[in-house]
């Protein structure tokens, strides 16, 4: 085989049945460019350790290649075992719980060829509902999150090129020596953010990132066991090793697109529909039916007051299984002490208690939040802080404000 334009590197411990279908789906809806598909096992005890092989070459003759690791090196390090053996010019990192679709490959190769300061670009991610579970990572002073996640796929935001801090390794394609130039990923991640860094360090070498949205994966997400375990461990690596190089740039994206900004009771920064929009949304479904709501709801995600307005009609004829469904997408919208009550109620009502104990508990926070002045004023100190040393001027004159009036409230009577 003539050297590939591109080796896929599939990182893997177990879970057969998703290997299994991914690699049926690179091998129906690849096109015919010259490519290589290299499998890490990582120590897999399932039906991997004696199917992948077998499956591998006989969809993929002369080009494919099983790693077998004798035990489980996680994400990076396996990756990096994959990438140190591929043959490519560009390297595609993907996910055994993804699904690519028709034509997936065509609109990330000629964006390598067009965009010669390209460092890194993935697909857009889906939810097999068909919304958007990825579309590039956005950064908040509350954290860490996927871009328009929820959204239906077919939304005009989701079409939009737009430049990205860093986007997510579940479906990454980047040339092979930008990736070795950059240390390839940090191996002291255990199974999160090593995306994180490399997406930092591609940056600083001069590139940028992209989300090819005309390119599609399906991605079931998060299928290895206990990957939040290591959330916390992985956030404290992250900001040792790269301190404050992030800047918050959700409003970026919001003002860019046409959507209002709220600062929660938290002080966190959420997106919602611009007040004026809202009110033409809420004229225009008075009188309808819960149909008629859901369905612009649907065209419009971070409508909070229709969200508030559904499940209380919802409520009001004891649909409380459905209200709970709506109370917690309002809650994610804009978390309060008035959503997480109303979230807690219907899922009582619902008869689910899980979802009523993380609401009251969320609920608790809140409320604690409110009782410690000394803490809230530190957190904003620390959001100004930030926003000061990246000299951001619109993220400091919102929460001036806030600090201020926070200020007033600490001093001594």
């Amino acid at each position: 085989m003539s050297a590939p334009v591109f080796s896929l590197i599939i990182p893997v411990c177990n879970k057969w049945e998703l290997t299994k279908n991914c690699l049926n789906s690179i091998r129906e809806h690849t096109a015919a460019t010259a490519f290589e598909v290299i499998v890490v096992d990582n120590a897999s005890t399932d039906a991997t350790a004696t199917e992948l092989s077998p499956l591998g070459h006989a969809l993929f003759p002369g080009r494919f290649t099983v790693i077998r690791n004798a035990s489980n090196l996680n994400f990076g390090p396996a990756s990096n075992l994959g990438a140190h053996s591929a043959q490519g010019e560009l390297l595609f990192f993907l996910n055994n719980d993804t699904l690519v679709t028709p034509g997936w490959s065509q609109p990330l190769l000629a964006a390598f060829h067009e965009r010669p300061d390209l460092g890194a670009a993935g697909p857009l991610l889906l939810y097999p509902d068909q919304r958007v579970q990825h579309l590039g990572v956005t950064f908040a002073p509350q954290g860490i999150s996927h871009l328009y996640s929820l959204f239906p796929h077919d939304h005009p935001v989701v079409r939009r090129p737009r430049r990205l801090q860093a986007i997510t390794a579940a479906a990454l394609m980047m040339p092979a020596a930008l990736f070795r130039h950059c240390g390839g990923f940090y191996e002291g991640y255990v199974n999160g953010y090593e995306d994180m860094e490399l997406s930092l360090r591609i940056r600083q070498q001069g590139h940028i990132l992209a989300c090819i949205s005309a390119s599609t994966v399906y991605h079931l997400e998060s299928q290895t066991p206990g990957r939040k375990d290591t959330e916390r461990h992985n956030t404290q690596l992250l900001h040792k090793r790269c301190g404050e190089a992030f800047f918050v740039d959700l409003h970026h994206h919001a003002l860019r697109d046409g959507f209002a900004l709220r600062i929660d009771e938290e002080y966190g920064l959420r997106m919602v529909v611009a007040p004026q929009e809202s009110a033409e949304l809420l004229a225009q479904t008075a009188g309808k039916d819960e149909d008629a709501l859901a369905s612009a709801l649907t065209a419009h995600p971070l409508w909070l007051e229709g969200h508030i307005a559904l499940a209380k009609r919802l409520e009001a004829r004891n649909s409380y299984a459905q209200a709970c469904a709506v109370w917690l997408r309002a809650a994610r919208i804009l978390p309060s002490l008035a959503t997480c009550q109303a979230l807690a109620h219907a899922a009582h009502h619902a008869g689910e208690p899980e979802t009523t104990r993380q609401a009251e508990t969320v609920a608790a926070t809140l409320r604690a939040q409110q009782e410690n002045p000394q803490a809230a004023l530190a957190r904003l100190q620390t959001i100004l802080r930030h926003a000061h040393k990246h000299n951001d001027q619109y993220l400091a004159g919102l929460y001036q404000p806030l600090l201020e009036e926070q200020q007033r409230r600490s001093e001594p009577a």
